[in-house]
């Protein structure tokens, strides 16, 4: 007998080791009613299969990386448990869902991640009806998410509605506003994806918090061996469980107190081992069955099954494509860029001026403040995903005389509009936001395109506003924003490096204060001219040179901007001007420069806007973007002479 079950045992183990040799499409697990299907005994293959499909290609199209391997025994149990699109999966930020992606069908359009024409890094409603709700910034999931359970409610529906969310989310205001807000009748289940990280480590008390609470699991699993041994008593034994049931919260208050999630009124379930699908299947289907809000604490482990990620999940959360990574892999964010030209300064200027602090919002990484953080640690903050507050506190800041230098995506400083309006700008405070990725942004696609940045602010009273083309030029405009400005300021620039031809082909010949570089002004018989600003200052003198008899202006200023003073800069014999902007049309520059231009009739010259009309610009590469909105050289210059 012990003979036969040690056969069958390696019988198994053989089999299982075939299994997770399997690749992942010959699981055959498009839809998940197909996953649900699948014995147990796969499903160690099927994770281990899903791990090699997306470290293999998420390195040749690039995405997040770190985040989807962390959860796909996650993302098995919740399919395998609930029943999408009739129970609602909504993910906060939806850069880990990846793995839902794969359990929905959408495994074979993997080569287009992030592509013109091809599948979301996030998640979109427009891709799949198992995208219940569309993301690209944090901490939306579970507003959105009560909203699909009242709704439910409302209609008499039975569906369950699911957030996923990481604890990298949780230092966003928006999550405790929504479960302050969730009503307790509502099939609400919020699973909080723990594995300490958001890109970096997260900060602040909530993630001290959790760091406590992660310490109860042998409570929970002390709790389960009880309960499985008392089964084994007859009658004594189902009497034992009914009255330790009743019991327990009383008991499990005394001992470790309520957790804070309970005392915003969910029930809550946790922590529960994040790679082990048996258990998250049974936190989920016991979750599913009180029928009311509760919060399931599981712990993740950021790029697991990849050792380079798990030793180094900041470095792999999100990879440029066409890069096989390794364990020494260097950064992958290219060392000339403006990115890190704004750290060196940085860095630079505070060693000269002790007043100069630095914030971001849990992008030290992506803004390059990781080395200012070192050598200043006392005037560097992070704040969390929390761009309101980072306003707001900048302001408290420099009310006491510092320098605060914000520096933020500029996808996410639209998330604290109102604290840049109500707290800084009239109140006239010395306040500097470094606004990062302005204009198009590549392959993040919709959600995180830096096209509403300029229409945004220069509709703010008080505001300067610039934005350079060349590194030599963004040193200049950060000066003039630290040392030559009273009232707040916002220097823009794109991501990635400058043209290196540019500093040398718009020379310094009308170079008026640190408002505009010119070229070919000074020529009375350029009979056409191209405006623009920032990084499609190179596109724009491609094209003058393709059209032959074209001048440029690239703006530095956009706010102040004298149009008069402006209008002047343009050659008495141009007959034809195009305004190029990397952004959308209403309430940019083109289009206050138009008016102004209507308005005074002081003008002989037709007069064009070329811009980002729509926000709605696909994931691709920025040259296929630029193209798509007819703002490459070509397109500019073929404008120029159908005008």
């Amino acid at each position: 007998m012990n003979g036969q079950n040690t056969g069958e045992q390696i019988s198994v183990k053989a089999a299982e080791a075939m299994s997770r040799e399997r690749d992942f499409l010959d699981y055959g697990v498009d839809s998940p009613a197909r996953l649900k299907a699948l014995p147990k005994s796969e499903l160690t293959g099927l994770a281990s299969s899903i791990r090699r499909f997306l470290i293999d290609n998420v390195q040749l199209t690039g995405g997040h990386l770190g985040s989807n391997l962390g959860v796909v025994e996650l993302t098995i149990a919740i399919h395998r448990v609930f029943d999408s699109p009739r129970d609602h999966i909504v993910w906060d930020v939806g850069h880990q869902s990846y793995v839902h992606k794969m359990l929905t069908g959408r495994a074979r359009e993997f080569n287009t991640l992030r592509a013109m024409g091809g599948l979301s890094g996030f998640t979109r409603r427009a891709e799949s009806v198992h995208d219940a709700f569309g993301a690209g910034h944090a901490s939306t999931s579970i507003s959105a998410a009560a909203g699909f359970a009242e709704a439910d409610s409302l209609a008499g529906s039975r569906a369950y509605t699911v957030a996923v969310i990481g604890d990298g989310s949780f230092t966003g205001g928006m999550v405790y506003e929504a479960m302050l807000n969730v009503r307790k009748s509502d099939r609400l289940i919020v699973i909080l994806n723990d594995n300490e990280m958001s890109i970096s480590r997260n900060v602040g008390r909530i993630a001290e918090y959790l760091t406590r609470v992660r310490t109860a699991e042998p409570y929970f699993e002390a709790k389960a061996q009880t309960k499985r041994l008392l089964h084994k008593i007859p009658i004594l034994g189902s009497w034992a469980i009914s009255l330790i049931s009743k019991y327990k919260s009383i008991f499990r208050r005394e001992l470790y107190h309520t957790t804070f999630f309970e005392q915003l009124g969910f029930d809550y379930i946790g922590p529960v081992d994040g790679s082990n699908i048996p258990r998250l299947e049974a936190a989920l289907h016991e979750a599913a069955r009180r029928n009311k809000p509760v919060f399931v604490h599981v712990n993740t482990c950021k790029g697991k099954g990849f050792a380079p990620a798990e030793e180094r999940p900041e470095r792999y959360h999100n990879i440029s494509p066409a890069c096989r990574a390794a364990a020494d892999a260097q950064p992958f964010r290219k060392e000339s860029s403006f990115s890190d030209t704004f750290g060196k300064f940085m860095i630079e200027a505070a060693l000269d001026d002790k007043n100069i602090c630095a914030l971001t919002a849990a992008m030290s990484e992506g803004t390059c403040l990781v080395d200012f953080a070192k050598l200043f640690p006392s005037r560097f903050f992070d704040v969390g995903i929390a761009e309101g507050h980072a306003v707001t506190f900048a302001a408290g800041l420099a009310c006491r005389s510092l320098t605060p230098v914000f520096a933020v995506y500029s996808t996410f400083l639209q998330r604290a509009y109102d604290q840049i309006l109500h707290d800084v700008c009239l109140q006239g405070l010395h306040v500097v936001l470094a606004i990062d990725r302005a204009g198009l942004t590549g392959p993040d696609g919709q959600t995180h395109q830096g096209l509403y940045d300029v229409s945004l602010l220069c509709a703010l009273p008080g505001i300067e506003v610039y934005s350079p083309a060349t590194y030599r030029r963004f040193e200049d405009v950060m000066r003039q924003a630290l040392y030559r400005t009273s009232g707040p300021a916002a220097v823009r620039y794109p991501r990635g490096d400058e043209d290196g031809g540019l500093e040398a082909a718009l020379p310094v010949k009308m170079y008026v204060g640190e408002r505009i570089v010119a070229y070919g002004t000074d020529t009375p018989d350029r009979d056409a001219m191209i405006i623009t600003y920032g990084r499609l200052s190179s596109n724009a003198l491609k094209a003058a040179a393709l059209h032959g008899n074209c001048g440029v202006i690239s703006l530095q200023c956009l706010k102040p901007l004298d149009f008069a003073w402006l209008s002047r800069r343009i050659p008495q014999g141009c007959t034809r001007v195009l305004f190029a902007e990397e952004g959308v049309l209403h309430g940019g520059i083109a289009e206050q420069f138009g008016a102004w231009l209507a308005q005074s009739q002081r003008h002989s010259f037709r007069y064009k806007i070329i811009a980002a009309v729509s926000g709605d610009v696909p994931p691709g590469t920025v040259e296929q973007q630029e193209e798509l909105l007819g703002l490459d050289a070509q397109a500019l210059s073929k404008m120029i002479d159908e005008m």
